[in-house]
């Protein structure tokens, strides 16, 4: 019987592995619409604040960067579901 770290490193793994994905490769467009959305949030600062010049967006708020956390999401994931498996295989070997 697995415990409940086995099951959270292998849900959280799982989840980690398939939301790396979506966002390295931007199924759907996820990347896309983020971008836009932190764009339109920093003109409406700066419409707000009323200054004239360019949007100024940083690094963190790129497409780039974004599928960057994707890609590193990816085999932190997978190294989770490996902890998991390797856990649940000795708890199994014990009884």
């Amino acid at each position: 019987m697995p415990s409940m770290i086995d099951i959270f490193f292998l849900l959280f793994g799982t989840a980690a592995v398939v939301s790396g994905v979506v966002i390295a490769f931007n199924v759907r467009g996820v990347v896309t619409r983020r971008v836009a959305r932190v764009h339109k949030k920093l003109e409406l600062i700066h419409q707000a604040n009323g200054r004239l010049e360019p949007v100024f967006v940083p690094f963190t708020g790129t497409a780039g960067y974004l599928r960057f956390l994707g890609v590193v999401m990816i085999p932190f994931g997978l190294i989770m579901i490996v902890a998991s498996v390797a856990l649940m295989s000795l708890h199994s070997g014990t009884r």
